[in-house]
């Protein structure tokens, strides 16, 4: 159980993090320089976030074997989702 809290506070502060970056374009000081479009940033925390909160919660919660494992795909697309999204803030958009 104290996993799973553990891993539900770095999900919050992934998520918090990707809020900060959509609303007011601030990031970190060690991604500054990397990043050129902060709000895309922030909206693959958000992403990679929700499939971490997905792959907290309905993985172990599901009713049945193949709930479990559906839950647990979910949550790699959404992560995978969320590190393509913060591969594409790093480079500038193309015409």
């Amino acid at each position: 159980m104290v996993w799973t809290g553990l891993a539900a506070a770095a999900c919050a502060l992934v998520a918090v993090s990707g809020v900060v970056a959509v609303t007011t374009g601030r990031m970190l000081p060690t991604l500054q320089g990397r990043v050129v479009r902060p709000a895309l940033w922030g909206l693959g925390q958000l992403v990679f976030a929700a499939g971490m909160a997905t792959g907290i919660s309905l993985r172990w919660w599901a009713g049945s074997l193949a709930m479990g494992d559906a839950a647990g795909a979910a949550a790699l697309v959404l992560i995978v989702f969320g590190c393509v999204l913060h591969w594409r803030a790093q480079h500038p958009a193309s015409r």
